[in-house]
């Protein structure tokens, strides 16, 4: 039998999934530290990890059995891939397990920037008055939406977009210009083109050394005054100091934020600004996405060593 480590709270139909299976030999450990897991690993054969499991080299020299790492979720911030595969070791993750709730939060956040939904919240539980001139917002209809990436996550972003009215555009070097207009997209070949043209700015590229800092001074400086930035990937994405930059300064009309630099965010510049809206990394977090992830990855387990 091959035995499989949980190392965080996996929806109780994937344990269903994993514990039904006649070859494997589950584990739950769900408040695995990086010391523990050092010294417990040596004997896996497989992994499964969310969120806060670090998969370091130190834990990788310790596994001697180890096959396969399937994190429940997308990014793999957490697994340090590329040393990972050098010693053999598979790497996936749930690509399609989460794109729906995470599009649909990119419109939760523009909409609440837009109709200015927190401070108006706000406003009538203080019972400060009823002067709904305070709060007047803007439309999606009509406004141009540009993508910085166009996977799974992107392609549904753009999807809602249109439902909205919204005129959608991309950048991303790995999608031709015939698939994005099959989405009714319009591709860009310069990133800069992005900043210039969008009304709503939307992130959507993992975090990798080419990705970091992408959106930077020079595309945060050529957006249009009136615009938003929204953020649903990963923080480092985007520069954040001269994205508090333009912000203080009123250099665009404001940020949505579900991610950030460090998590949770410190740095009281950002905090203390009235033109963003902030949220605790919850693209992800809905019912139906988690039980998904879950899923998915007790199936990419079973799926791996179906045929060992």
């Amino acid at each position: 039998m091959k035995k499989v480590l949980v190392t965080e709270k996996l929806d109780a139909e994937a344990i269903r999934l994993l514990g039904s299976s006649k070859s494997l030999d589950l584990s739950i450990n769900e408040k695995t530290i990086p010391e523990t897991l050092v010294a417990d690993i040596g004997t896996y054969d497989a992994i499964i990890i969310r969120t806060y499991t670090q998969v370091t080299k130190e834990v990788l020299d310790s596994a001697k059995n180890l096959k396969l790492i399937v994190r429940a979720g997308v990014g793999l911030d957490n697994v340090d891939v590329s040393y990972a595969k050098a010693k053999g070791i598979e790497v996936r993750n749930t690509p399609r397990a989460n794109f729906v709730s995470v599009a649909e939060h990119v419109f939760a956040l523009s909409l609440s920037l837009l109709r200015n939904i927190p401070s108006a919240d706000r406003y009538v539980k203080d019972k400060k008055g009823w002067d709904r001139k305070l709060f007047i917002g803007e439309e999606l209809n009509g406004k141009v939406l540009g993508l910085v990436g166009i996977g799974l996550i992107g392609s549904h972003v753009a999807c809602i977009a249109q439902a909205f009215g919204m005129e959608v555009m991309a950048y991303d070097p790995f999608v031709s210009a015939e698939i994005m207009k099959k989405e009714g997209v319009i591709k860009k070949e310069d990133l800069l083109d992005i900043a210039h043209e969008s009304d709503i700015v939307s992130v959507h590229v993992p975090l990798f050394d080419s990705t970091h800092h992408m959106v930077g001074k020079e595309f945060l400086s050529s957006m249009k005054s009136t615009a938003i930035m929204v953020n649903t990937s990963r923080g480092p994405v985007i520069d954040q100091e001269e994205l508090i930059s333009v912000l203080e300064k009123n250099k665009i009309k404001g940020a949505a934020l579900d991610v950030f630099d460090t998590e949770p965010p410190t740095d009281r510049r950002l905090l203390s600004l009235d033109n963003v809206v902030l949220t605790p990394h919850l693209g992800a977090m809905t019912v139906e996405a988690d039980k998904r992830m879950c899923v998915h990855a007790a199936e990419e387990v079973i799926d791996f060593f179906k045929n060992k």
